[in-house]
């Protein structure tokens, strides 16, 4: 995107739901271009939680597992996404909800968490891994003024 001709050299922005989530999350942390992310039911996060008896996120790699190899463990760090989220430096907008049972608020709320650059939370707690109206428009007006328009 930052390559096109239409790109104004000041805001880059990314944007997405469950695994589009994490790659938003991942992005920012990678790249400081990034001025601004929008993260909607952030999948592939806090997966060691489930080693403690928490629910983690999708894919819920250690889901009841017992004696886990410590290279398993040390390996879903490389992708956790609240590993990412400790390098994010933009604003950041973060929405989930409560009755999610494919990424529990518990592995949102510790990527939320662990995020230190300027950021809200905007919980829909009715919501499961799907979106409701004023949770979209919502979405779509913090964008737009990120972008300025």
């Amino acid at each position: 995107m930052a390559s096109l001709p239409e790109w104004n050299g000041r805001q880059l922005g990314v944007t997405g739901s469950s695994q589009g989530g994490f790659l938003s999350l991942s992005t920012a942390a990678l790249d400081p271009r990034v001025t601004f992310i929008g993260v909607v039911h952030d999948a592939l996060c806090d997966h060691e939680s489930e080693l403690k008896g928490v629910a983690g996120g999708w894919p819920h790699y250690f889901y009841k597992a017992k004696n886990v190899d410590p290279k398993r463990i040390e390996g879903a760090r490389y992708y956790d996404g609240v590993n990412f989220a400790r390098r994010v430096k933009c604003d950041s907008w973060f929405s989930f909800g409560y009755n999610d049972e494919v990424v529990p608020p518990t592995s949102s709320y510790s990527t939320y968490n662990i995020v230190t650059a300027p950021k809200t939370l905007s919980v829909y707690q009715q919501t499961g891994h799907f979106w409701y109206q004023e949770q979209w428009d919502e979405w779509e007006n913090w964008l737009l003024k990120q972008m300025g328009l």
